[in-house]
């Protein structure tokens, strides 16, 4: 059995309670509330019913995660990223198919914690 993470205090200004994650379970569910009032709505970003047939219909059509797929894995898409990372460029050729754990990873330089889902790559 592999030893756990020791703990360390939470990082909510103040706050002496030790933690795993980055903050204790009384401030984490306020960090992610005060996260989410920052980004605004979906609708706000430039993900609109318009930005919806856009990503159903790239889905459609490449049903594979695209990167994981260059590497001979066969890992579903649930999601469509936009590789200039602007969410108003709809451009085809800034479309790309993604997984989960593919798509964490490009945003994890962004702070962006992920989605809490892992990818399995299906048998070739």
């Amino acid at each position: 059995m592999m030893p756990s993470k020791p703990l360390h205090p939470c990082n909510h200004p103040g706050c002496p309670k030790l933690t795993s994650g980055r903050y204790c379970p009384d401030h984490e569910k306020r960090e992610r509330e005060r996260y989410d009032a920052s980004r605004g709505s979906s609708t706000e970003r430039g993900y609109d019913h318009r930005w919806h047939k856009i990503r159903d219909l790239k889905l459609s059509r490449d049903l594979l995660c695209e990167r994981c797929f260059a590497k001979g894995y066969g890992v579903p898409a649930v999601l469509v990223h936009h590789k200039d990372r602007n969410p108003k460029n709809n451009d085809p050729m800034n479309h790309e198919s993604l997984c989960d754990a593919c798509h964490d990873k490009e945003h994890v330089k962004d702070g962006w914690r992920g989605r809490g889902k892992s990818s399995q790559p299906l048998p070739k």
